[in-house]
């Protein structure tokens, strides 16, 4: 009986981790690298943090002070795991969900030093998304005995919503070889540690803390922060992108969102001819698009549709306003000349306004 309820209790928790990361359209890229994780046992990942929680994809309350306290990543065994779907979180995590400080966090790790290989935590320790819509985070090594990549930030302000994803596994279980590239998209998650339901609610402790949920439609905040302009589905609110790096190579990026486009710090940006480090080209997410030219949905095709519904209302308009003019314009030159004098005084104003400029 004990062996059977200590099986169920593993499955489970497998179960869990599996599912770390989301639905599975969560993982935008993954591409399988040469580099075999049997002889390269210890690897670098250079990662972009960028920001999908705007205005336009989630109106309802959206703070004009909106920042991401962090990101922070960690690699680590599975035996570490500070935070996990349908668990309480750790202090650490309660910490740094509510107040965006990673410093217990941290202290968490160092205490679990054999089940921890590295943790990078972006420089700034926060940043405001009226002001950057992306960050650098300082490269972060993983190891074969410690394969599982992991994130956390915090949205600022809000009561105790977080994002990120956990135990990640950086080596494709097929080929035995390390990702070479891997983008994954993030949602909001509650943890559990204060009960306010608004990005500025006042302080208002869980105790003991509740477990940990994503929020998802019909388990978000009533008010409907979060949710998209439809009030039907919670987007991603970030996304993160990294890429590997083996041996002694530093790759120093540049401030732009190099990632993106490696071609943002060259002058000649259209062909300079800059790829990925993997050699891949790069390609933008919808999403981050949609945030780049302000847009609110993620549907591409139902964009496509308003969009052609909408260009063939102006084509209307314009033919008929068209219609109007040549009536107009017809009516004129048949009015005894007058209109052949008034266009001719039209061509004088306006030849006298250019020799005044």
């Amino acid at each position: 009986m004990k062996l059977g309820l200590l099986v169920s209790v593993l499955v489970l928790s497998f179960l869990d981790v599996i599912h770390a990361v989301g639905n599975e359209e969560d993982v935008l890229v993954e591409t399988t690298g040469i580099t075999d994780a049997d002889t390269v046992e210890r690897v670098a990942y250079h990662c972009t943090f960028r920001n999908l929680w705007t205005e336009a994809r989630q109106p309802v309350n959206f703070p004009s002070s909106g920042r991401w306290a962090g990101p922070i990543l960690w690699t680590h065994t599975l035996q570490f795991q500070p935070w996990l779907a349908n668990y309480a979180v750790t202090r650490g995590v309660e910490k740094m969900a509510e107040d965006g400080f990673a410093d217990v966090m941290i202290l968490e790790m160092e205490q679990q030093a054999t089940q921890v290989w590295e943790y990078q935590e972006y420089e700034e320790d926060q940043f405001f998304v009226s002001e950057t819509n992306f960050v650098h985070i300082p490269s972060i090594e993983a190891d074969f005995n410690f394969p599982y990549l992991s994130m956390m930030a915090s949205i600022m302000p809000s009561p105790d919503w977080y994002t990120g994803f956990y135990s990640y596994w950086l080596i494709d279980e097929y080929s035995r070889t390390w990702y070479d590239h891997i983008k994954i998209q993030v949602k909001p998650w509650d943890a559990g540690t204060d009960a306010g339901q608004t990005y500025t609610a006042l302080e208002s402790d869980v105790d003991p803390p509740l477990v940990i949920q994503r929020f998802i439609p019909g388990n978000s905040p009533p008010g409907g922060e979060l949710l998209d302009p439809t009030g039907e589905t919670v987007p991603n609110v970030g996304e993160l992108e990294c890429f590997l790096v083996v041996g002694e190579q530093d790759l120093i990026l540049p401030d732009c969102d190099w990632f993106a486009n490696p071609c943002c710090n060259e002058t000649d940006t259209v062909s300079c001819g800059a790829t990925l480090p993997n050699g891949a080209i790069p390609q933008i997410s919808p999403e981050y698009a949609q945030v780049l030219d302000g847009g609110t949905t993620a549907d591409d095709s139902l964009t496509t549709a308003e969009t052609l519904s909408r260009l063939e209302e102006i084509a209307g308009e314009m033919r008929q306003l068209a219609d109007e003019v040549n009536t107009l314009v017809q009516g004129l030159r048949e009015d005894d000349g007058e209109g052949t004098s008034g266009s001719s005084i039209t061509r004088k104003k306006r030849k006298k306004h250019d020799e005044d400029l």
